[in-house]
């Protein structure tokens, strides 16, 4: 599909939602002009945010520090997750922006099949269900990195296309001071706008420097 067609079926799937959008925000790449990550990066880039989220939620619980250490994950940290782990006393602040990254989980997880659809961004994700896709702490994480396949660009680029417009769309909400149009989560919104831009290597930067232009 070319990028054009797919930001006009974008914009139909808004308009039949009732979210505002910009005629002439650009297109997304093309496929041609496109690389994803791997899957193996995708899957350890996972773990690692699932640790993180997790000690995010509960700093006393040093079980997640362990699993990655032991499993040769803790290098895989970016700068800023193992700043944050290493930390004895971290910020609120800081705990709660870390737990807000389990949205940008989800759309890694969708990215290679453990999730079929990414529903409409109104809510926040459950996180059980998250926790329940991933294997056992007793196992090694590796042979399940290394069965994830991540999904065609095809696919990955229309997501990218949908969330880029969603995001334009909350934010002008936000400026504006009215709640997100359509019912969407502005937060969450943001998170998957994160996680597809690192997917697609937008910019092609590391994951602390992903940004998330609209």
């Amino acid at each position: 599909m070319t990028p054009n067609k797919r930001k006009a079926r974008t914009e139909e799937i808004l308009r039949q939602r009732g979210v505002p959008y910009l005629s002439w925000l650009p297109c997304v790449e093309s496929e041609d002009e496109t690389e994803l990550r791997s899957s193996e990066e995708v899957g350890v880039r996972m773990f690692c945010l699932f640790c993180v989220i997790g000690s995010a939620y509960d700093f006393s619980d040093k079980s997640y520090t362990k699993y990655l250490k032991e499993h040769q994950l803790w290098e895989h940290l970016s700068p800023e997750e193992a700043s944050f782990l290493s930390n004895p006393a971290p910020l609120k602040q800081e705990m709660l922006s870390f737990t807000w990254r389990c949205e940008a989980l989800f759309v890694l997880m969708w990215a290679v099949g453990l999730f079929d659809t990414l529903p409409f961004p109104t809510r926040q994700t459950d996180n059980e269900t998250i926790i329940s896709k991933f294997p056992s702490f007793q196992r090694s994480p590796w042979p399940f990195i290394r069965s994830l396949k991540v999904r065609s660009k095809s696919e990955i680029l229309d997501a990218s296309d949908l969330i880029y417009r969603l995001h334009w769309a909350t934010t002008q909400g936000e400026l504006g001071g009215a709640p997100g149009p359509g019912g969407l989560d502005p937060e969450v919104v943001y998170e998957w706008h994160y996680a597809i831009n690192w997917i697609t290597k937008y910019g092609d930067l590391d994951w602390d420097e992903v940004t998330v232009d609209t």
